[in-house]
């Protein structure tokens, strides 16, 4: 569920109340993609400008490790 804080960001910043389209099939896929718009605008308020967020540490494949074994 929402909080009426978005609804009324959606409605008054991002035009959600009036569509361009027609159809039930359109006009929903406007409406997700103008939420998916709002949450990447409210995301990117959370990082200092000019930083990445950091990548996950992931472990190495079988292939660098082998790489990594032979260089030795």
């Amino acid at each position: 569920m929402c909080s009426p804080a978005t609804v009324s960001e959606t409605v008054h910043t991002h035009g959600l109340r009036h569509c361009r389209y027609h159809g039930i099939a359109k006009t929903h896929v406007q409406h997700v993609l103008t939420a998916a718009g709002t949450n990447i605008i409210r995301l990117s308020g959370c990082l200092p400008p000019g930083t990445t967020p950091p990548r996950p540490i992931t472990p190495a494949s079988q292939f660098r490790r082998l790489c990594r074994d032979l260089a030795i």
